[in-house]
């Protein structure tokens, strides 16, 4: 069961400095491990990746992507830092296109450099 903890709005401004999620978008966020979010897609795609980790830790790895592509650090050095999971190449660029179509939509011009 996945437990809910409420969100402040400090928690909120925190996230949205560290993923570049909008406050607005992180308080409209009404799970993370739902079917059709990174964490659910991880867990239904690519079980090797979600094995022994918490939704919390998946949903890190977009968190991190996210937080790469807003400060415009290159897509090799994203690709870099994901693969410190111990992914594969493609693996890791699968996941921060994941990451990027669940996550930091915002991104969605970035997609292609992966």
């Amino acid at each position: 069961m996945l437990r809910r903890w409420p969100v402040t709005a400090a928690v909120m401004t925190v996230l949205a400095s560290t993923t570049g999620c909008t406050t607005e978008r992180a308080a409209a966020a009404p799970e993370t491990a739902g079917p059709d979010t990174f964490v659910g897609v991880v867990r239904a795609q690519l079980p090797d990746i979600a094995a022994g980790r918490t939704d919390d830790q998946i949903q890190a790895i977009a968190d991190t992507a996210c937080a790469g592509l807003t400060a415009g650090k290159t897509g090799d050095a994203i690709v870099d830092t994901t693969r410190e999971l111990g992914t594969d190449h493609a693996t890791a660029r699968e996941l921060i296109k994941l990451a990027i179509d669940r996550t930091c939509l915002d991104q969605a011009p970035r997609v292609d450099e992966f």
